[in-house]
Protein backbone atom coordinates (compact mmCIF):
# COMPACT_ATOMS: atom_id res chain seq x y z
CA UNK A 1 0.00 0.00 0.00
CA UNK A 2 2.65 2.25 1.10
CA UNK A 3 5.12 1.19 -1.92
CA UNK A 4 1.60 2.03 -4.73
CA UNK A 5 1.46 5.82 -3.07
CA UNK A 6 5.32 6.38 -3.52
CA UNK A 7 4.80 5.14 -6.97
CA UNK A 8 1.97 6.91 -7.58
CA UNK A 9 2.78 10.34 -6.05
CA UNK A 10 5.83 10.41 -8.19
CA UNK A 11 4.15 9.21 -11.30
CA UNK A 12 1.92 12.76 -10.27
CA UNK A 13 5.33 14.65 -9.53
CA UNK A 14 6.58 13.72 -13.11
CA UNK A 15 3.29 14.42 -15.25
CA UNK A 16 2.97 17.85 -13.00
CA UNK A 17 6.66 18.69 -13.61
CA UNK A 18 6.52 18.00 -16.83
CA UNK A 19 3.48 20.05 -17.76
CA UNK A 20 5.52 23.11 -15.60
CA UNK A 21 8.03 22.79 -17.68
CA UNK A 22 6.55 23.34 -20.60
CA UNK A 23 5.63 26.83 -20.27
CA UNK A 24 8.32 29.84 -21.45
CA UNK A 25 9.20 31.47 -18.01
CA UNK A 26 10.17 33.88 -19.98
CA UNK A 27 13.43 34.29 -17.58
CA UNK A 28 16.16 36.83 -18.34
CA UNK A 29 18.34 37.90 -15.68
CA UNK A 30 16.61 39.61 -12.80
CA UNK A 31 13.40 38.75 -14.42
CA UNK A 32 11.04 36.16 -12.28
CA UNK A 33 8.92 35.37 -15.06
CA UNK A 34 5.58 35.44 -13.36
CA UNK A 35 4.88 39.55 -14.40
CA UNK A 36 7.69 41.51 -12.31
CA UNK A 37 10.98 42.66 -11.68
CA UNK A 38 12.59 40.86 -8.62
CA UNK A 39 15.54 43.02 -6.88
CA UNK A 40 14.31 46.29 -7.83
CA UNK A 41 17.22 46.87 -10.47
CA UNK A 42 20.19 45.76 -8.39
CA UNK A 43 19.77 42.57 -10.29
CA UNK A 44 20.22 40.40 -7.48
CA UNK A 45 16.98 38.06 -6.70
CA UNK A 46 16.79 34.78 -4.70
CA UNK A 47 16.68 32.01 -6.35
CA UNK A 48 14.57 29.75 -3.58
CA UNK A 49 12.40 32.48 -3.12
CA UNK A 50 12.31 32.87 -7.37
CA UNK A 51 11.48 28.53 -7.72
CA UNK A 52 8.94 28.83 -5.01
CA UNK A 53 6.91 31.33 -6.50
CA UNK A 54 7.02 29.93 -10.09
CA UNK A 55 5.89 26.46 -8.17
CA UNK A 56 3.18 29.01 -6.49
CA UNK A 57 2.33 31.00 -9.41
CA UNK A 58 1.97 28.08 -12.23
CA UNK A 59 -0.56 26.64 -10.48
CA UNK A 60 1.87 23.58 -9.81
CA UNK A 61 2.22 23.70 -6.35
CA UNK A 62 -1.82 24.08 -6.08
CA UNK A 63 -2.46 21.25 -9.15
CA UNK A 64 -0.28 18.55 -6.72
CA UNK A 65 -2.04 19.26 -4.13
CA UNK A 66 -5.27 18.35 -5.68
CA UNK A 67 -3.40 15.09 -7.10
CA UNK A 68 -2.72 13.50 -3.80
CA UNK A 69 -6.16 14.66 -2.20
CA UNK A 70 -7.72 12.42 -5.17
CA UNK A 71 -5.59 9.99 -4.74
CA UNK A 72 -6.06 9.56 -1.13
CA UNK A 73 -9.75 9.60 -1.98
CA UNK A 74 -9.75 7.52 -4.25
CA UNK A 75 -7.95 4.93 -2.27
CA UNK A 76 -10.28 5.24 0.32
CA UNK A 77 -8.07 6.98 3.05
CA UNK A 78 -10.14 10.62 3.18
CA UNK A 79 -13.80 10.61 2.66
CA UNK A 80 -15.57 12.37 0.61
CA UNK A 81 -16.71 15.56 2.85
CA UNK A 82 -13.44 15.74 3.87
CA UNK A 83 -11.89 16.06 0.34
CA UNK A 84 -14.19 18.42 -0.37
CA UNK A 85 -13.89 20.77 2.47
CA UNK A 86 -10.02 20.49 1.28
CA UNK A 87 -10.36 20.72 -2.15
CA UNK A 88 -12.53 24.22 -1.67
CA UNK A 89 -9.79 25.46 0.55
CA UNK A 90 -7.71 24.83 -1.98
CA UNK A 91 -9.33 26.30 -5.15
CA UNK A 92 -10.08 29.40 -2.67
CA UNK A 93 -6.40 29.94 -2.26
CA UNK A 94 -5.72 29.79 -5.94
CA UNK A 95 -8.02 32.70 -6.43
CA UNK A 96 -5.85 34.30 -4.07
CA UNK A 97 -2.58 33.15 -5.62
CA UNK A 98 -3.77 34.46 -9.17
CA UNK A 99 -4.60 37.64 -7.62
CA UNK A 100 -1.25 37.96 -5.90
CA UNK A 101 1.16 36.30 -8.70
CA UNK A 102 -0.41 39.41 -10.46
CA UNK A 103 0.18 41.85 -8.14
CA UNK A 104 4.09 40.42 -7.80
CA UNK A 105 3.83 40.75 -3.49
CA UNK A 106 6.49 38.33 -2.41
CA UNK A 107 5.64 38.65 0.99
CA UNK A 108 1.89 37.30 -0.13
CA UNK A 109 3.08 34.46 -2.12
CA UNK A 110 5.31 33.30 0.80
CA UNK A 111 2.23 33.24 2.87
CA UNK A 112 0.33 31.42 -0.19
CA UNK A 113 3.34 28.73 0.09
CA UNK A 114 2.83 28.24 3.85
CA UNK A 115 -0.54 27.99 3.71
CA UNK A 116 0.41 25.37 0.90
CA UNK A 117 2.56 23.58 3.78
CA UNK A 118 -0.75 23.27 5.97
CA UNK A 119 -3.03 22.07 3.63
CA UNK A 120 -1.06 19.31 3.05
CA UNK A 121 -0.52 18.34 6.25
CA UNK A 122 -3.79 18.06 6.76
CA UNK A 123 -4.05 15.77 3.81
CA UNK A 124 -1.62 13.87 5.15
CA UNK A 125 -2.86 13.98 8.96
CA UNK A 126 -6.53 13.19 7.46
CA UNK A 127 -4.91 10.44 5.76
CA UNK A 128 -2.85 8.72 7.67
CA UNK A 129 -4.90 9.61 11.37
CA UNK A 130 -3.37 12.44 12.71
CA UNK A 131 -1.14 15.60 12.19
CA UNK A 132 1.45 13.97 13.27
CA UNK A 133 2.10 11.36 10.74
Amino acid sequence: MRQMLQVALAGVALVVSGSANAQDWGSSYGSSGYGYERGYGSGYYDRDDDRTARTICSGQRAHGLEARLRHERDEGEIDGDTARRIHATIDRLEDRQRHECAEGDDRAIAAISDRYDRIERWIGGEAHGGWGY
